[in-house]
C-alpha cells in the first residue's frame, strides 16, 4: 500500500512539472527591459545616445515604453506610453492607458492622449524569435530575438535596435 501512495505521488509530481514546462513553452515571453541602441534612417545614417534615447519595459502585464529625440537646434521629439498587453504563442494584445507625444522639432508641442485604444496582432514565433505587428498603432513590426529587439517602421523610415539589459 505504501509502495503505490509513493508511486502515486511521485507521478502526480511529475505531471506537475512537465506541465508547468509545457506551460512554459506554450507562453512565449518578450518580458524584460530593454534600452535604444541606435536608430538607423532610411538614408542610412545612423542616431545613437544622446541624439536618441529610450527605455522598453514589458512585463507579462503592462507596457513602460519612452523615447526622446533632440535635434542640434535642441529641441525634441519624445514620446511616453502605458499600456496594458498580453502575448500568447498566436496574438499579442495591447491596450493604451495613456500615451504622451511632445513634438518641439514639428513644432507641435505636448500632446496628451487617454483614449483607450486597444488592438491584436498575429504572432510569428520561429526559432525563438518572436514576431509582430504593433496591434494599436500599425505602423512598426516588433521582432525579439534572444537579448535583442528590433523595431522597424512598416514606411521604411527607420529600424530601432534595442538589447535587454535586465
Amino acid at each position: 500500500m505504501q509502495v503505490k501512495l509513493h508511486q502515486t505521488l511521485y507521478i502526480l509530481i511529475l505531471v506537475t512539472v512537465l506541465g508547468a514546462y509545457s506551460n512554459a513553452e506554450d507562453n512565449p515571453s518578450i518580458e524584460g527591459t530593454y534600452v535604444l541602441q541606435s536608430r538607423v534612417l532610411a538614408d542610412g545614417s545612423v542616431l545613437k545616445p544622446p541624439e536618441v534615447e529610450g527605455i522598453y519595459t514589458l512585463t507579462r502585464d503592462y507596457v513602460n515604453f519612452n523615447i526622446i529625440q533632440r535635434n542640434d537646434e535642441g529641441k525634441v521629439f519624445s514620446v511616453s506610453m502605458m499600456a496594458k498587453n498580453k502575448l500568447t504563442d498566436e496574438e499579442y494584445y495591447q491596450e493604451l492607458v495613456y500615451m504622451v507625444i511632445n513634438d518641439e522639432i514639428g513644432g507641435n508641442g505636448a500632446s496628451y492622449n487617454f483614449e483607450k485604444k486597444s488592438g491584436a496582432s498575429p504572432v510569428k514565433i520561429t526559432d525563438g524569435k518572436i514576431e509582430f505587428l504593433h496591434p494599436v498603432h500599425k505602423t512598426i513590426y516588433l521582432s525579439f530575438e534572444g537579448d535583442k529587439l528590433t523595431a522597424t517602421r512598416a514606411d521604411g523610415s527607420y529600424t530601432a535596435n534595442w538589447v535587454k539589459v535586465k
